[in-house]
């Protein structure tokens, strides 16, 4: 069996999901005491769930390509070619808390690893995950992991207030929640597209956490960028989905170069009402 050191590494936090138990490692699956579900371990992978299929066009093809590329879909891909700004997310996680001491979890991380140190979990199996479930169910004991971590997840929640209970509950006291969450940027099913946030919308999702920081991520020019290629791929693309996301891509590939232009922008209240995506900074007291 492939050994997974950041399984390893939370394999004492680990409970069931349906009953809320701690897990007892076997040799190639984790099982439950109380209702006797098994959890298989494949490839260094821990499996909650059945990994589910993409049911929007955009977001299958995003899905493939994020399979294809690995990690150069997020440093080429998002990072240089997508409309939004490419914010130091790493960071800010950083500045918090010791990636290599304490336990950090990733949710919703795509088939992006940001830190080998990092447990990385989502409900798709890419190559970088380590934990596939369901992310509104969280394995793991109350009290258990010192930071969760997130980028453009929680507006794909349905209930995202009962999510981040859960993240509370989950959170050692004195530990951390970062969350990057999107204000004024276009729906984008992955898989589905629920919640927009104020900051001031955060502020009452996050009531029971103390803020710590909060500011924008990203400024106007990410918002015009991101809101014109929706625009114009939709409009030339006469209602054809298949030529909607080349037209998308092949705008994205002509204006990127103007995103740097929201360095100026970021981490600026006055800009607030045109930001596309806030970071929200919370401790459990």
């Amino acid at each position: 069996m492939k050994t997974n050191p950041r399984i390893e590494k939370i394999k004492s936090i680990l409970a069931c999901p349906s009953c809320c138990v701690k897990l007892d490692c076997q040799q190639n699956y984790f099982l439950c005491a109380s209702c006797q579900k098994q959890y298989p371990i494949r490839d260094g992978k821990l499996y909650f769930i059945d990994v589910p299929t993409y049911e929007d066009t955009l977001d299958s093809i995003k899905g493939k390509l994020k399979k294809w590329l690995g990690k150069y879909y997020y440093s080429i891909g998002v990072n240089v070619i997508a409309p939004t700004y490419p914010f130091n997310y790493l960071a800010e996680l950083k500045k918090r808390i010791s990636l290599t001491e304490k336990i950090v979890v990733d949710v919703g991380c795509g088939n992006h690893r940001i830190d080998n140190n990092i447990i990385c979990m989502d409900m798709f199996d890419y190559d970088v995950v380590d934990i596939i479930c369901d992310i509104e169910k969280l394995p793991f004991l109350p009290g258990s992991v010192d930071m969760f971590a997130s980028r453009s997840v929680i507006e794909h929640i349905p209930y995202p207030n009962k999510l981040i209970e859960k993240i509370h509950q989950c959170t050692k006291l004195g530990g951390y929640s970062v969350h990057s969450v999107p204000f004024l940027f276009p729906f984008h099913a992955s898989p589905y597209d629920f919640q927009r946030y104020t900051h001031k919308g955060l502020d009452i999702l996050f009531a029971d956490w103390e803020k710590i920081e909060q500011f924008n991520v990203t400024g106007p020019i990410t918002h015009f960028l991101a809101s014109i290629t929706e625009f114009f791929s939709i409009l030339f693309s006469f209602g054809n989905r298949r030529l909607q996301p080349m037209l998308y891509f092949g705008l994205c590939l002509l204006l990127f170069p103007l995103k740097y232009l929201d360095w100026f922008f970021v981490r600026s209240e006055r800009y607030y009402s045109l930001a596309s995506t806030f970071l929200m900074v919370a401790q459990k007291k």
